[in-house]
């Protein structure tokens, strides 16, 4: 039988989290992870070659040198039996389901912000501060997209929720209620 990749992100993700949590190293565990995402996510291939047959065995073994190379032993050790168990293209998935267990340790959302202009620095303070305080979390890092045709206001999506404050969408709801 098959495990999908969510299962199999969601296993891995949850010992390692529970393992760095009661060895006081979630920060450190964390900052690593984000490091290896952003190497195969760089490399997009580095998951296929290291999953498939390509290569010997002994040249990825030497690629997982490189990888566990300055790594603390937590993340190599994660990194080996990943490998060891042929889910070398599950990486990110494992990373991301670590991330979302991170994040709500934390109380961290990800928030994608879209604004008709780009906002300045005090004004997107204010906005994290607002919506913070709105959904209860102590930190809010917001992916910001400016697009013109919402005319002003602002949408946020967070946490499968959207709130959508924006003129075009105002101007919409108008639109209708006069057509009935």
């Amino acid at each position: 039988m098959s495990l999908d990749k969510m299962t199999i992100a969601n296993r891995y993700a949850k010992a390692l989290f529970e393992l760095v949590v009661e060895q006081d190293q979630l920060d450190e565990t964390f900052e690593e992870l984000v490091q290896l995402r952003q190497v195969f996510q760089t490399n997009d291939s580095l998951a296929a070659v290291l999953t498939g047959a390509e290569l010997s065995l002994f040249e990825k073994q030497s690629l997982i040198q490189v990888l566990t190379n300055g790594a603390s032993t937590v993340v190599a050790n994660l990194i080996k039996m990943v490998f060891d168990y042929g889910r070398m293209d599950d990486m990110v998935a494992i990373i991301d389901e670590f991330e979302r267990r991170y994040d709500s340790r934390k109380q961290r959302v990800h928030a994608k912000v879209v604004t008709a202009v780009k906002l300045d620095a005090t004004q997107k303070n204010q906005l994290v501060q607002t919506f913070a305080k709105r959904i209860g979390a102590k930190h809010v890092l917001i992916d910001e997209q400016v697009d013109p045709s919402i005319l002003g206001g602002v949408i946020v999506s967070a946490n499968n929720e959207t709130l959508d404050g924006s003129l075009s969408s105002k101007i919409e709801q108008i639109r209708r209620l006069l057509v009935k």
